[in-house]
């Protein structure tokens, strides 16, 4: 199973760590986005390495999804939201909130099936 998101180049201390993605699209807006995939078998080791790559500040966050599950990474914590259960996305916002980020650029569980 294939998991897709979002990388803001910015978001990233080390952007080597976008080379462990196949990359779907950049997108080049006043910075740039990637959108990504990643295969489910390399998730337990990429995902560390994702959140170590972040920057400290500003607070931002990386997201991987697929079909059941999404994971909402940030710096020093990562969420694992099944997608079945949209209440399973309000800590992950929660957490976002009370670190700065804009409520409108968080998940939420209108992000659920």
């Amino acid at each position: 199973m294939k998991y897709s998101g979002c990388i803001i180049e910015e978001s990233l201390k080390e952007k080597s760590i976008i080379n462990e993605f196949e990359i779907i699209e950049e997108i080049d807006d006043d910075g740039i986005m990637w959108i990504v995939e990643i295969d489910e078998s390399r998730l337990d080791d990429v995902l560390p390495r994702l959140q170590s790559a972040m920057v400290d500040a500003p607070i931002w966050y990386c997201d991987l999804k697929c079909e059941d599950y999404h994971y909402i990474i940030y710096n020093d914590k990562i969420f694992k939201v099944n997608r079945d259960y949209g209440e399973q996305y309000e800590e992950a916002k929660e957490y976002g909130l009370k670190r700065g980020i804009p409520e409108e650029q968080l998940p939420n569980r209108t992000w659920a099936k």
